[in-house]
């Protein structure tokens, strides 16, 4: 049926989306393991994802960006270009009041609306899978895969 929304893209705008946070570690990831963390997450999930970065993650950018090795702040710089392109919305912290580091932010988006998280942080991935969060991380260097 040419020109007519395939079945699968008229079920994929039906549906609510899979909310993912992505960390600094993992935006980095594209540059330094050569894989899209995009394409990846969405294939793994088999499901229409929305990409989520907090605050605090940019800034962790910016300051790689900053003070970075050059190395450093080429994929950082390089990460916030993929933000702007893939990350459709940039939300405040839960509690705004309140300003919390990256992984303290990163737990309790997490815990407050059910996002996975995309991360290679071992102790967040702990925390995260210890309060009950959904947790993608990378395994064997080449392959994304889902704490459950």
């Amino acid at each position: 049926m040419a020109g007519g929304p395939s079945l699968k893209r008229a079920d994929e705008l039906t549906r609510h989306p899979t909310v993912v946070l992505l960390d600094t570690n993992f935006l980095l990831l594209p540059f330094q393991r050569r894989i899209d963390i995009f394409e990846e997450i969405e294939l793994l999930l088999s499901s229409h994802v929305e990409f989520v970065v907090l605050p605090q993650i940019l800034s962790e950018l910016q300051r790689l960006v900053a003070r970075g090795s050059s190395k450093e702040r080429r994929a950082a710089q390089s990460a916030m270009h993929l933000v702007e392109q893939y990350c459709i919305r940039k939300v405040q912290s839960v509690n705004a009041k309140t300003a919390f580091d990256a992984d303290t932010a990163l737990l309790q988006y997490s815990l407050a609306t059910g996002a996975l998280v995309a991360t290679n942080d071992r102790a967040l991935r702990r925390d995260l899978i210890k309060q009950g969060s959904r947790v993608i991380f990378l395994r064997k260097l080449a392959v994304l895969a889902l704490d459950q």
